[in-house]
């Protein structure tokens, strides 16, 4: 007689079998905090007649050098401590009993939820020697900067020998280094410093047998403008075909200006609008039906969202002339009666088969870029038939990404020396009315969005009345421009549109990639992931970055 195990024997191996079917709970995601990073400096450490020792300096923001109030910091002086919270604009200062001689300060800061530890040590500090005031002086000129430094110790002016270095306003690198004197003015040009665009220049002194090291740094802005040229591939065109107008847009070194919004006109009438290549490069095809017979003269315009490039127009109205409509021949109107019948002949054919529905094909979502700029009414046939007649543009400022209303972004609409202002309520809605008729310039811009230009040709026939403004976040822009240099390092592309931002983060950084594409990794995270708002002017930085790893993985793969 067979036996078999005990009953309590077998519900237990079923619980213990139905326990290892079912699924594990899932984990919880993890929580990530991205803080800022900090800086710390000392900028004086200076015994006094009575024989103790005063301590100041200054802990800052290290992407944008501004100082940081409020924080509880740790300020050691030969081996004593003092706890202490920094001023509104970052700076600390304290009195200290050291005994005579060369002394060690230590400044710590523990760091919190919205910055990072930092620790800043100098040992054999000296503490008689005096301390020195650095001031910088700048002034712009039409080819580069006029930079001026001027030393104070003990409130009087000295010539001492210090160290300019030059560099964008937010990335360390490239960097230039003058070697100038107090009290000089040393001019530097455009081209040596990297072009226009938002700039740094810090000013060193390393100190001498007498005076304690100093250093201070200050930001400037180097403008330039554009220069748009104009050509038509054929000055005569019949009325029915098109014409091609191309052209290239530099700055005033002749470096070429990418993703430029240029626009072809006639007269005050908009032909039709594009955005130039890297190469600076653009070009535009419109109707020759859309001027009418005739001489007409074209001129291109130029601009670009970044405040520091002035807009251009084509130096001379280039002339076309568009021939008469003619009649279309008779054997083409019997040949588009004989396509409408075969059509239509098909489309019944086609009905009587069992076709399939084809799938619905959607592009790949690392192809998908966020794009901002002005969404016009959808015209109406009443009022494509209306004269044009509406002197207002009104409409709502979003988000692009959220499709959210943006509430008190800037509009700025200017043509020729007339100049209009206006802001976005709550809502996101805003209007300007009895704008003069001609061609507007506008600009939208709103903080952490990129700004936005183009423009706006008055009267219009209601297409600018109930626009919409699109702006988008810089987060999303620098997160685009990271999908060039990150796609490779994927298993896939695909991958873009399904994973989260912080997982292709944290796959890039795994993959252990070279130098640059870690830096631009860790810029990424930052800017994208922080409790701050990134500005706009953090963008040419994040594109250098990307440039730069690219072309060290095209370096990697040779």
């Amino acid at each position: 007689m067979l036996r078999g195990p005990p009953l309590a024997q077998i519900v237990v191996a079923i619980a213990a079998a139905s326990a290892l079917s079912l699924p594990a709970p899932a984990a919880a995601a993890p929580t990530v905090s991205i803080r800022a990073r900090t800086d710390a400096e000392l900028r004086a450490v200076r015994r006094r007649p009575d024989g103790n020792v005063a301590v100041a300096g200054a802990v800052l923001d290290r992407a944008t050098a501004q100082g940081i109030g409020g924080l509880e910091i740790t300020v050691i002086v030969d081996g004593a401590a003092q706890r202490l919270i920094t001023a509104q604009d970052g700076t600390f200062d304290l009195i200290a009993a050291p005994a005579e001689g060369p002394i060690d300060v230590e400044v710590q800061f523990a760091g919190d939820d919205r910055f990072d530890p930092v620790t800043l040590a100098q040992q054999d500090v000296d503490p008689t020697k005096a301390p020195v005031d650095l001031t910088l002086e700048v002034s712009t000129t039409p080819l580069g900067v006029l930079v001026t430094a001027e030393a104070r110790a003990d409130a009087v002016k000295v010539a001492l020998p210090v160290t300019l270095r030059f560099s964008a306003a937010d990335a360390a690198e490239p960097h230039l280094d003058v070697q100038a004197a107090t009290g000089t003015p040393v001019m530097v040009k455009r081209a040596q410093i990297f072009g226009p665009g938002p700039k740094r220049v810090r000013a060193r002194f390393a100190g001498d047998a007498g005076h304690g090291t100093a250093a201070t740094e200050t930001t400037f802005e180097l403008t330039t403008g554009t220069h748009i040229d104009l050509a038509l591939g054929d000055d005569t065109i019949a009325f029915e075909g098109t014409i091609r107008a191309r052209g290239t847009v530099v700055d005033d070194d002749g470096a070429p200006v990418a993703r430029a919004a240029v626009a072809l006109l006639a007269g005050a009438r908009r032909l039709g609008a594009t955005t130039t290549g890297a190469d600076g490069h653009w070009r535009i095809d419109a109707a020759a039906d859309l001027l009418g017979t005739g001489t007409h003269t074209l001129q291109a315009i130029a601009e670009t969202s970044e405040r520091w490039r002035r807009p251009s127009r084509s130096e001379r109205p280039v002339p076309v002339t568009i021939g008469a409509r003619r009649p279309a021949p008779v054997a083409a109107t019997l040949a588009a009666f004989a396509a409408t019948a075969l059509v239509a002949i098909g489309f019944v054919l086609a009905r009587r088969r069992p076709w399939r529905k084809p799938e619905p094909v959607t592009p790949s979502a690392a192809q998908v870029e966020v794009r901002g700029g002005l969404e016009p009414v959808r015209a109406s046939l009443v009022s494509t038939l209306r004269r044009a007649q509406d002197h207002g543009f009104a409409g709502t400022v979003r988000d692009a990404v959220r499709s959210r209303s943006l509430a008190d972004a800037e509009l700025l609409l200017t043509l020729a020396a007339e100049v209009r202002r206006t802001t976005s309520a709550a809502d996101g809605r805003f209007a300007v009315e009895a704008l003069a008729a001609g061609e507007w310039t506008v600009r939208v811009a709103a903080p952490g969005h990129v700004t936005e230009h183009f423009t706006l040709t008055v009267p219009h026939r209601g297409e600018m009345r109930g626009a919409r403004v699109d702006l988008v976040p810089v987060r999303e822009k620098i997160f685009t421009l990271y999908r060039r240099a990150a796609l490779p390092v994927l298993p896939s592309p695909d991958l873009w549109g399904i994973w989260s931002p912080r997982q292709i983060v944290d796959h890039v950084r795994a993959a252990t990639p070279p130098v640059k594409m870690t830096e631009l990794t860790a810029f990424v995270e930052e800017t994208y992931f922080s409790a701050r708002v990134p500005d706009e002017a953090v963008l040419p930085s994040a594109e250098a970055k990307v440039a730069a790893a690219l072309a060290e993985r095209a370096g990697a793969a040779l």
